[in-house]
C-alpha cells in the first residue's frame, strides 16, 4: 500500500517542471526581494552564513541566498525537485550543496548551521511537530528558524476558513503553471495531512514554545488573508505567514 510520504512525493514529481517555472519569474521579476527582505531583517550577523533549505523544491533560497554569499545546503526529498533546483542553480551560477532528505528526519550533526529555512512545506508534512524539533536540533545556539508558509487547505475542515474559501471562488489560491497536473490529487492527500485540521501559525508558536525557543516572532501576510463577519464581530484569518525563531 503506498504510504502518504511516497502520494506527497508523487504529487511533487508532477509539479516539479511548473513550480520551477514558478520560482524563475519570481526571480526573473524581482519578486524574490519580498522574500529575500523579511529573511535579512532576521538574519544573525556576519557573512557568508551556513544555511540549511529544508524541503528546496526547484531551489528559490538556494539561488537568492547563494547570490548573497551564504553557503546553502538544500535538502527535498522529492529527486525531481532536486534535479531542477541543481539545473536553476547552475543557471544563475550558483554552487550549493543538494542531498535527498525526509525533512522530519534530518541527517545532520546537532548546532550544524546558522539558520535553517523552509518556504511552503510544513503544511505538507505527515509529522510537523517532528519535523520542527529536528529542524531546532540543527541550528546553532543563538541561531535562526526562519519559516514561509500558510493555511492552505485548512478550509477542508474548518467552517470560518470554507467560508474565506468560496468567497475567494479559490482565484488568489490557484496555483501558476498547473501544467496539466491535477490539483484536487494533493487536495485529496492533504484530507489525511494533521495541519488541515490546526489553525496557524497559533500551533506553529505553541509547539516551538514548548521546544524551548528562546523567542518567536510571527508575521501575518496580509496579501492572502480574509476577513470575515462572525456573530457581528470581524474575524481575521491569517493565510501565509512567516515565523521566526531564536534557539
Amino acid at each position: 500500500m503506498e504510504s502518504n510520504l511516497d502520494k506527497i512525493e508523487g504529487y511533487w514529481t508532477l509539479r516539479a517542471g511548473g513550480y520551477s517555472e514558478t520560482i524563475l519569474e519570481q526571480i526573473e521579476d524581482g519578486r524574490y526581494r519580498h522574500w529575500l527582505g523579511i529573511i535579512e531583517k532576521h538574519l544573525p550577523e556576519g557573512e557568508g552564513l551556513k544555511i540549511l533549505d529544508v524541503g528546496c523544491g526547484p531551489g528559490f533560497f538556494p539561488i537568492i541566498l547563494g547570490r548573497e554569499g551564504h553557503s546553502v545546503t538544500a535538502v527535498d526529498y522529492t529527486e525531481a525537485m532536486l534535479d531542477q533546483a541543481r539545473e536553476n542553480c547552475a543557471r544563475f551560477g550558483v554552487k550549493a550543496e543538494f542531498r535527498r532528505m525526509d525533512a522530519q528526519h534530518l541527517d545532520f550533526e546537532d548546532d550544524s548551521f546558522d539558520v535553517v529555512i523552509s518556504r511552503n512545506l510544513v503544511w505538507d508534512l505527515e509529522s510537523p511537530r517532528a519535523a520542527y524539533k529536528e529542524w531546532l536540533r540543527v541550528v546553532k545556539p543563538k541561531g535562526k528558524l526562519m519559516v514561509f508558509d500558510g493555511n492552505h487547505y485548512l478550509y477542508i475542515y474548518d467552517e470560518e476558513y470554507a467560508e474565506a474559501h468560496e468567497v475567494d471562488s479559490g482565484e488568489s489560491l490557484a496555483h501558476d503553471h498547473m501544467n496539466g497536473v491535477d490539483g484536487t490529487i494533493m487536495e485529496r492527500i492533504a484530507e489525511s495531512l494533521p495541519l488541515s485540521r490546526e489553525r496557524r501559525p497559533q500551533w506553529d508558536v505553541d509547539n516551538l514554545i514548548e521546544m524551548g525557543a528562546k523567542s518567536i516572532v510571527v508575521d501575518t501576510d496580509g496579501r492572502d488573508s480574509h476577513r470575515i463577519q462572525v456573530g457581528g464581530e470581524t474575524l481575521y484569518l491569517p493565510g501565509s505567514f512567516f515565523i521566526c525563531v531564536t534557539k
